[in-house]
């Protein structure tokens, strides 16, 4: 009776750790799909010449089929500007993400209440290897539809990530 006992309660724990797994997984794989990074790009700027920029981002897919997040850009002639994310759409493949929101502060007061599509692509290795950065503005909600981004620019430092 007793080693019947010991049988049931062994049987009952394994039983249970296998839920916490499962669970966990579940959990997991339930979590909203986002793209996160902070990286470090050259861009032409208005006379055809390189400048180095940074841009940090953090944008997220909410439960009810919105967005939060935001981009904060600057580079070396002192623009500086954020994004407010309103939208996400992350591929099913999961390497790329694209998100748009309205310019919501800059330096030059004349960004103000454009919108930036931008799109990256997450080379799936640590750093830069592969990551990829494209961009562009609008004077509406351009939304985050599925389209393939234009000519992207090479991650030069710092990491992306699409989940």
């Amino acid at each position: 009776m007793m080693k019947r006992n010991i049988a049931y309660l062994c049987i009952l724990t394994l039983l249970a750790g296998l839920l916490v797994l499962v669970g966990a997984g579940v959990l997991q794989s339930a979590s909203p799909p986002k793209a996160t990074g902070g990286i470090g790009f050259t861009r032409n700027n208005d006379q055809g010449e390189r400048i180095r920029c940074w841009a940090e981002f953090e944008a997220k897919a909410t439960s009810d089929n919105s967005a939060k997040g935001w981009l904060k850009y600057h580079d070396v002639e002192g623009l500086r500007f954020r994004v407010d994310v309103q939208c996400i759409t992350v591929f099913s493949d999961k390497d790329l993400a694209l998100f748009s929101g309205p310019i919501v502060f800059a330096t030059d007061t004349t960004w103000m209440g454009q919108w930036l599509l931008l799109a990256v692509r997450d080379g799936g290795t640590p750093g830069v290897k592969g990551d990829t950065i494209w961009g562009e503005f609008y004077r509406y909600d351009p939304g985050c539809y599925n389209f393939p981004p234009g000519e992207a620019t090479p991650v030069e430092s710092g990491n992306l990530v699409v989940h």
